[in-house]
C-alpha cells in the first residue's frame, strides 16, 4: 500500500474512531453499525501492514530497536481492546442484533467490559498516534498541506505589494 493510501486509510479510521468513541454523537443504532463496519477497516489496516507485523513478531525477543517493539506492543494492545470492545458491544447491542432477529439477555458485566475496553482503546489510540506523530505530520504536510498551498498563487499582485514611500522635499 502506498504511503498516500495508508495516510488516507489512517485518517479515515481515526475520524470514524472519534465518532464511534462518542455514541451520543450518532445515537445507539448508528454507533453499533459504524463500530461493526470499523472492524473491516481494522482488518484492511492489519492486512496492509501484515509483513511488518510478522517481521516484528518474529524478532520481538531478539535484538530489536526499542521503537518497533513499543509500536508492536501498543498496536497489539489496541487490537485487543478494540476486539474486546466490539465483542462486548455485540453482547449489549440493542438495535443491530434485533435487526438481525437475535435477542440476548444482557447483564451489567458486559456493559462494564464494554466501557472498560472502549475507554482503554481511546487511550491506546492516543498513544498510537503519539508514537507515529512524526510520520503523520510529515505525510499530512506532503500529501495534504502542500497540494492545498499549491492551489493558490505565491506571488502577490503589484497592486497589493507594498510600495516604498517617497517624500518630496520640494513642497
Amino acid at each position: 500500500m502506498s504511503t498516500k493510501n495508508n495516510l488516507i486509510l489512517d485518517l479515515s479510521m481515526f475520524g470514524i474512531f472519534l465518532v464511534i468513541a462518542n455514541p451520543r454523537l450518532t445515537g445507539g443504532s448508528v454507533h453499533e453499525w459504524l463500530a461493526v463496519s470499523f472492524s473491516a477497516a481494522i482488518i484492511t489496516h492489519l492486512l496492509a501492514h501484515w509483513d511488518w507485523i510478522v517481521k516484528i513478531g518474529k524478532e520481538f525477543f531478539k535484538k530489536l530497536w526499542h521503537q518497533s517493539r513499543l509500536n508492536f506492543l501498543v498496536d497489539t494492545l489496541f487490537f485487543i481492546t478494540m476486539t474486546g470492545s466490539l465483542v462486548s458491544g455485540l453482547m449489549i447491542s440493542q438495535s443491530m442484533l434485533a435487526t438481525l432477529g437475535i435477542q440476548l439477555d444482557v447483564n451489567r458485566s458486559w456493559r462494564s467490559i464494554h466501557s472498560l475496553m472502549s475507554n482503554t482503546s481511546v487511550m491506546v489510540m492516543g498513544l498510537h498516534f503519539a508514537l507515529h506523530w512524526k510520520w503523520l505530520t510529515s505525510n499530512v504536510e506532503r500529501y495534504i498541506m502542500n497540494p492545498v498551498r499549491n492551489l493558490f498563487p505565491r506571488s502577490v499582485p503589484n497592486v497589493l505589494a507594498a510600495q516604498p514611500l517617497q517624500l518630496n522635499k520640494d513642497k
